[in-house]
C-alpha cells in the first residue's frame, strides 16, 4: 500500500516539475538557459530514496522530455535514468537536515546530463568545439539549475519527509497478533 502511495506522490511531483519546466521557467530564461527542473527532481529523489526510485523517476521524466522536445524517443529517458542511478549512490549518506550535499549532487548530475548531451548530439556529429559548449551552454545551465535547486530541494525534501512520517505512523498502527494456540478450557468434552 505504501509503495502505491509513494508512486502516486512521485508521479504528482513529476507532473508539477514538468509543468514548471515547460511553462514557468521557459519565461525565466537566464543567459538564454532554462534550468532543468526534472533533473533536480530526479537527482533529489535518488538522493532521498535510493537508486530504484532515481531510475524510475529518471525514466518517466526523460520520457516526458522525449515526447515534448526529443527527436528520438528514449534518448532523454536513457540519460535521465543514468543520472537517477548515479545519484542514487549518494543515498547511503542521506541526511534529512543536510542541504549542502544535495546541491553538489544536483550540480554533478546536471554536469553529467549535459556532458552526455554533448557527446550524443554534438561530438558524434563532428562538432568538436567543447570549449564553446562549456562556456555558452553547460556552465550557465549548471549554475542556474543549482541556484533553483536551493529552493526546490527544500520543497521536495519537506514533501518526502511528510511521506516518511505518514508511513511510520501507518506501520505503527498495524498490529500483529500472535496465535497462542487453542484454548484448553473449551466447553466441549471429548466423548
Amino acid at each position: 500500500m505504501m509503495i502505491i502511495i509513494k508512486a502516486i506522490i512521485i508521479l504528482i511531483e513529476i507532473i508539477i516539475a514538468y509543468l514548471l519546466q515547460t511553462s514557468v521557467f521557459t519565461e525565466l530564461r537566464l543567459a538564454d538557459v532554462v534550468p532543468d527542473i526534472l533533473m533536480i527532481l530526479t537527482a533529489s529523489l535518488a538522493y532521498i530514496f535510493g537508486k530504484k526510485t532515481g531510475i524510475l523517476t529518471g525514466f518517466v521524466s526523460g520520457m516526458l522530455i522525449d515526447c515534448t522536445y526529443g527527436s528520438l524517443i528514449g534518448l532523454y529517458a536513457l540519460m535521465y535514468t543514468v543520472v537517477g542511478y548515479v545519484a542514487g549512490y549518494a543515498h547511503k549518506v542521506y541526511d534529512e537536515n543536510d542541504y549542502t550535499l544535495s546541491f553538489f549532487i544536483v550540480g554533478g548530475s546536471e554536469f553529467l546530463i549535459n556532458l552526455m548531451y554533448y557527446i550524443l548530439f554534438y561530438f558524434l556529429k563532428g562538432d568538436l568545439d567543447l570549449g564553446h559548449f562549456l562556456v555558452r551552454y553547460l556552465f550557465p545551465r549548471v549554475i542556474y539549475t543549482v541556484l533553483i535547486s536551493i529552493i526546490l530541494y527544500r520543497l521536495i525534501n519537506m514533501n518526502n519527509s511528510l511521506f516518511y512520517r505518514l508511513s511510520k505512523s501507518i506501520k505503527k498502527e498495524k498490529r500483529v497478533t500472535v496465535f497462542n494456540g487453542f484454548n484448553v478450557d473449551d466447553d466441549r468434552q471429548d466423548i
